[in-house]
């Protein structure tokens, strides 16, 4: 009997997912088997102090399962570990030398061979190699990898998201097997999951971040946290469907209520993911082994100069391909183009804007950044139509007559066409994706869908090229306004400016023993209603407004000579202060009259200004009627300024006293505020109170 089983045991272990089975057994069972401390020490020939030792500095870790002042109890680990530092100090090492890492460091450098497949161990071996080409080749290989590796996580993401979207805050992931397998059930037990080989992992966690990378051989470290399905359509977590299309499991906590997926998006999700099993070499140069550039792609696609983005043309690429192939091996769609607006929104309305191809397939006979259709033209093709009414326009048979594809002479033969539109999050169109096909009828339903989802991935991506743009746009006013994040209000002093300049005129007064006989007012200015504009038209609207208020009144300030010392401050979202050296209380009351006065509305703003300084046409802009402004004002003696910094401790008067003034401003505004705005709010000497200033008869 033994004899004769004998090659059948061989043969089985020699199997390749028999071996993957045996080594994850063997490190669960390592990971579980102890050993006490004086069998450590002897196994290695230490002493059990340096044992002890080499714990408090981080090397060991053993259980101790009745509490700190327990029997330790070393792992199959630790042993592993001492393994290590054994070699090391017998090589001549100090223990001062070895991190406490050191067992982290031996994994990096060693590899599994019973889990590694042959290409991988190729592959490994010609890393170094391959990180050793020239700058220029870099560059090129991250442009060429980047529409891959978008298209992968993208598509994986928004599958994820598919399935667990009536589930949320519930982690879920997706393991599609990269090895042509034989028919066999699907798994049933995570457990089995290692057994899978090469497997492209798609993970979406609890906060809805996504996660994708390649392994040799999926497995979790706890496999009953959690529970497998296969993709499928499914009831309540009950298949529908006689057998697996194909490989793509989807991986659930344990927890997590049974799912349940329809026919539309388990074909949707089919359809997604079969470019990433067809084509297992560009998905093992993406996500293989070794250290990947990073590329961050931040193409201008706006620009005159006609730049082409290579994740735009994957894109479009790859959109050819998800059309499939005919029974005959052809292509089911000829070409793809990618329109985008040649125009920025602050420029030109949604119906005034053209379009101009951005990216293309490799046979579109079309040219980046040339091919343009014009909002003017008196026919209105279908992509403009799409663009213009967010939907899908679809033409299943279009004719020798037909004027509304992009240009019927140029793209012949055209048997159907399809225009889908491209949004933003606001559900605004920021481009069109347009596919032609030489047969008729080649655009279903499920594949209008599967576009639908592509469409997602470019406006995500249009929408990372401008949060990239903006942010990288004029960084050296980083350095040239330290102080001004929004260099929407760079032409006016900021508030540290203000409390640098009360706080130095205070220093100065303090350490003066001449006659006092300067004075110095302050004016508060703020905005009535500035909220409600807010509430109605959005903070952008609002903070423009607060600017165009700075201007106008600093406009005022110049435009009168007073033989004063003038500095106009913004504080806050729509508040600006004044400081006026040499003006009485009469003059400065007399001048916020004649601003309250000037500063009411009505207000010309631009909803969409581009901080290029691209101007918007007079009737574009947003009228705001019925502006107006509450005004407080301070004057001040140096000499009664010098009285009420000796009230204060020394070391602190300057900031107390300037703190009080602030006050005193703020308490003027909301007394105007009380008073339903549009006043102007003082303090009185001589009642010592504050007062409503009455507008000049």
């Amino acid at each position: 009997m033994y004899e004769r089983s004998l090659q059948s045991i061989r043969e089985h272990l020699q199997k390749e997912d028999a071996q993957i089975r045996i080594l994850h057994h063997i490190q669960k069972g390592r990971a579980e088997a102890t050993v006490t401390i004086s069998r450590a020490a002897e196994l290695f020939e230490f002493t059990e102090n340096k044992l002890r030792d080499w714990e408090k500095f981080g090397f060991l870790n053993p259980l101790r399962p009745v509490g700190p002042m327990g029997r330790r109890l070393y792992t199959l680990r630790d042993l592993d570990t001492l393994a290590i530092i054994r070699e090391l100090i017998d090589a001549g090492y100090a223990p001062s030398d070895i991190p406490p890492d050191i067992d982290a460091l031996w994994q990096s450098l060693s590899f599994p061979e019973q889990v590694l497949r042959s290409s991988e161990r190729e592959r490994l071996a010609t890393i170094q190699r391959d990180r050793m080409i020239p700058i220029n080749q870099h560059i090129e290989k991250g442009r060429q990898e980047a529409a891959w590796r978008y298209f992968a996580s993208r598509a994986l993401r928004l599958a994820l998201l598919l399935i667990g979207e009536d589930r949320p805050n519930t982690a879920a992931g997706l393991l599609l097997p990269l090895e042509t397998r034989t028919a066999e059930p699907s798994l049933q037990r995570v457990e089995d999951v290692i057994t899978l080989g090469e497997t492209l992992v798609g993970w979406l966690d609890q906060a809805h971040s996504s996660y994708t990378f390649l392994t040799p051989a999926p497995f979790f470290e706890y496999s009953t946290d959690y529970r497998v399905h296969p993709l499928q359509v499914m009831k309540f977590g009950v298949v529908q469907e006689a057998f697996p299309k194909d490989q793509t499991l989807i991986v659930v906590p344990r927890e997590t209520r049974q799912l349940t997926l329809g026919s539309d998006v388990v074909a949707t999700i089919r359809a997604l993911l079969r470019p990433l099993y067809e084509d297992r070499e560009s998905i093992q140069q993406c996500f293989g082994h070794g250290t990947h550039d990073l590329l961050e792609p931040a193409t201008d696609l706006g620009s005159s100069a006609k730049y082409e983005d290579s994740i735009l043309n994957g894109l479009a690429e790859m959109i050819v391909r998800l059309g499939g192939l005919t029974a005959e091996g052809h292509e089911r769609w000829r070409f793809c183009c990618i329109f985008l607006p040649n125009h920025s929104t602050s420029i030109l309305s949604l119906q005034q804007r053209s379009l101009v191809v951005r990216a293309q397939s490799r046979h579109s006979p079309h040219q980046i950044g040339i091919t343009t259709l014009s909002s003017q033209s008196p026919v209105i093709g279908m992509c403009l139509s799409a663009f213009q009414s967010g939907h899908n326009i679809y033409l299943p048979n279009v004719s020798d007559a037909d004027a509304t594809t992009v240009d019927r002479e140029l793209e012949k033969p055209v048997g159907s066409a399809l225009a889908v539109p491209v949004e933003n999050n606001d559900g605004i169109s920021i481009g069109v994706i347009y596919v032609i096909s030489e047969y008729r009828d080649a655009f279903a339903k499920n594949d209008q869908r599967v576009l639908r989802m592509i469409g997602k991935m470019v406006g995500e991506l249009l929408e990372t090229y401008q949060v990239r743009q903006g942010a990288g746009g004029k960084v050296r006013d980083l350095v040239t306004y330290p102080e001004h994040v929004a260099l929407l209000f760079k032409d006016f002093l900021s508030e540290n400016e203000f409390i640098r300049d009360i706080e130095a005129l205070l220093l100065e007064v303090q350490a003066r023993e001449d006659e006092l006989e300067e004075v110095v007012s302050f004016i508060a200015v703020d905005i009535d209603n500035q909220s409600s504009v807010a509430n109605k038209f959005g903070d952008r609207i609002a903070r423009e407004l607060a600017r165009e208020v700075g201007l106008r009144m600093q406009g005022q300030l110049r435009a009168v000579k007073d033989n004063v010392a003038c500095e106009l401050y913004h504080i806050n979202a729509d508040k600006y202060y004044i400081i006026l050296k040499g003006l009485s209380l009469e003059g400065a009351r007399s001048k916020a009259e004649l601003l309250r006065q000037v500063l009411a509305g009505p207000y010309q703003i631009d909803p969409m200004r581009d901080p290029a300084g691209l101007p918007a046409l007079p009737e574009n802009k947003v009228q705001l009627t019925s502006i107006s402004v509450r005004l407080g004002v301070a004057c001040y003696s140096y000499g009664k300024l010098k009285e009420v910094l000796l009230r204060f401790a020394f070391e602190t008067a300057v900031a107390d006293f300037r703190t009080q003034i602030i006050g005193f401003l703020e308490e003027e505004l909301n007394l105007g505020k009380r008073e339903g705005g549009n006043v102007v709010m003082s303090w009185d000497p001589i009642t010592r109170g504050f007062i409503r200033v009455s507008p000049p008869k």
